[in-house]
């Protein structure tokens, strides 16, 4: 990157105010991009990741919205462009895991997590694409996950939901190709952030560990790199791909 690969454009990243989501955003405000940082809950992790943002010399506003609530989810990609006046590029990152016996998960459980992780792309790439075609070019790009290529016991809503984003960026791909719309899937490893402290610390988490070829976790920064390639002009054939920076945990 040049430090301007994403200069004079927009970039909505939803779940933002922390984790990957917040890396993601930093990274395209140093880029040049003006940055939506979206929150559900958390205002004050939103004005830090806004903070971060300005001291790279980007440019950054925050939206609070539940992405889970179609509505809301449409109306946050609504404000984005009422207010910036175009969308450039989206990054679906807000997320729900879920880890738990597949009998003890309830229908309301599961449709909590399939609503907040894979519906919600639904409602902000059907809110985003009609500015993106409007101009005849941008870049979607949806984070999903290592459980989404394999199984993994007790992660079934969360590795469901994560499979059906794969499906919807490679449909969205060949759909809207054609008109000048990228869109790719990032799918990585356990990463190290205040979400994953528990998993990374526990058993379960050095069980999961044994698997990647470079003998460690991911960061989140290191995610965001990838996202940030997706982003920009340099990622210009790329489209209805699925990166992994997954320290070879997986290889497909």
């Amino acid at each position: 990157m040049t430090g301007g690969s994403l200069a004079d454009r927009v970039v909505l990243v939803t779940g933002s105010s922390r984790g990957i989501g917040a890396e993601v955003a930093v990274k395209a405000g140093a880029e040049g991009a003006t940055v939506a940082v979206h929150y559900h809950r958390s205002r004050a992790g939103a004005e830090r990741t806004i903070e971060r943002i300005r001291a790279a010399g980007g440019a950054a506003d925050a939206f609070e919205a539940d992405v889970a609530d179609g509505a809301q989810a449409e109306g946050l990609v609504a404000q984005v462009l009422e207010r910036h006046g175009r969308l450039d590029g989206l990054v679906n990152n807000a997320g729900r895991t879920l880890v738990g016996p597949f009998l003890e998960t309830s229908a309301d459980t599961w449709e909590e997590v399939i609503r907040t992780d894979l519906t919600a792309a639904f409602h902000t790439c059907r809110a985003a694409l009609p500015s993106m075609l409007e101009r005849g070019s941008g870049s979607i790009v949806n984070l999903a996950s290592r459980l989404a290529q394999m199984g993994v016991a007790e992660t079934a809503a969360y590795s469901a939901a994560k499979a059906g984003l794969l499906g919807l960026t490679r449909a969205l791909a060949k759909e809207f190709g054609p008109r000048g719309i990228r869109v790719n899937a990032v799918a990585p490893f356990v990463t190290v952030t205040d979400m994953t402290a528990g998993l990374v610390d526990s058993n379960e988490g050095s069980r999961r560990l044994r698997d990647a070829a470079l003998g460690r976790f991911g960061r989140a920064d290191e995610v965001a790199d990838t996202v940030l390639f997706l982003l920009s002009d340099v990622s210009s054939l790329y489209t209805g791909q699925t990166l992994n920076p997954n320290a070879g945990a997986y290889m497909p």
